[in-house]
């Protein structure tokens, strides 16, 4: 199934294309971990709390917006000291007494690098 997502910027409408296949089952979790910017341009290193993940990726929160498209590394997780990948998403999730952020990140490399011990049966030879 194919959908047309419009994004918008710079006073301009462009229509992409995205499949919504899920490459795997979502788990809800909560994991602290260290993101921190690979990118020159924004330089930050925080402690966030992840709350999702996928064998392809994460939608954790924090507390400040982080551009889509940026690199990012997360460290600190159960299964892996390091991994990298690109916000994919940055939700702002409203002005709480701490305003806060729910940011989507692809990872470079999938696999069950959040530690997760008993997986979903789908996450097998992925």
């Amino acid at each position: 199934m194919e959908v047309y997502v419009l994004l918008t910027g710079n006073m301009e409408t462009t229509g992409v294309k995205r499949t919504t296949e899920r490459l795997g089952t979502r788990v809800p979790c909560e994991i602290d971990a260290i993101l921190t910017s690979a990118d020159e341009s924004c330089s930050f290193s925080q402690r966030c709390l992840i709350v999702l993940v996928n064998l392809q990726g994460c939608s954790l929160k924090l507390n400040r917006a982080v551009d889509v498209g940026s690199k990012v590394v997360l460290e600190g997780l159960p299964a892996a000291t390091k991994i990298t990948g690109r916000i994919v998403s940055s939700i702002s999730l409203g002005k709480f007494e701490k305003p806060f952020w729910l940011l989507g990140i692809g990872i470079d490399e999938p696999g069950n690098v959040w530690g997760i011990s008993d997986p979903p049966e789908d996450w097998a030879g992925r």
